[in-house]
């Protein structure tokens, strides 16, 4: 077994540990507001979403979630997901978008990982899918929020947030999924349509839990 692979390794049981043992982290003091989300955002205008059915909120498993899609003259729609977890345990923990879309019959076409810059001038990295289902296909971009950190990888996560409910006493977190339908053959299009829109949202995401 190679270093890397070794590492990453120990990192995912000491991150399993730390989830047995939540009750040593506490839940943050923050005020969750996802709702607060501008519904005009550089000239995108949203809609909220119908509310989600018992069944699937029990599944999530998140103390918070927004979703909802926007729309803007001549450009493609968009769908943004964001669910919030303030103490991440076995029964209650972010689900992966790679894990969650074949469920849901969306198939990976491709995958990905694209840098983003951050507020500030801060590069984070989101995962970019394209999937298909039937006929349909959509770039889907997504991340996980973890204290300022913007990462694509569920592995690098899952070691911050161990690092940080070793240090702070707290591993809660956010994933944020951003999906855009391929109109024809153009997925360059729906990629950059992703990529604009996270841009112009991502100075929001800090003040819903803050």
């Amino acid at each position: 077994m190679s270093r890397v692979r070794a590492l990453v390794a120990l990192l995912m049981i000491g991150v399993t540990g730390s989830l047995a043992h939540a009750a040593r982290v506490r839940t943050p003091d923050l005020h969750i507001d996802l709702a607060s989300l501008p519904f005009h955002i550089s000239g995108w205008t949203g809609r909220d979403a119908p509310p989600l059915d018992e069944e699937t909120l029990r599944i999530l498993g998140a103390d918070a979630y927004l979703e909802r899609s926007y729309a803007a003259a001549t450009r493609s729609p968009v769908d943004l997901y964001v669910a919030y977890y303030g103490r991440q345990q076995p029964a209650a923990s972010i689900h992966s978008p790679l894990h969650c879309l074949p469920g849901t019959g969306w198939e990976p076409l491709d995958i990905s990982t694209v840098p983003v810059v951050q507020p500030g001038g801060v590069e984070g990295h989101a995962r970019r899918l394209l999937v298909r289902k039937n006929g349909d296909r959509a770039i889907v971009l997504y991340w996980y929020a973890v204290h300022g950190r913007m990462l694509a990888s569920e592995t690098m996560s899952k070691a911050w947030l161990l690092h940080d409910s070793l240090r702070f006493f707290r591993n809660d977190a956010a994933l944020v999924r951003i999906v855009v339908p391929v109109d024809g053959a153009d997925i360059d299009a729906a990629q950059s349509e992703a990529l604009a829109f996270a841009h112009d949202m991502l100075p929001y995401l800090p003040r819903l839990w803050s």
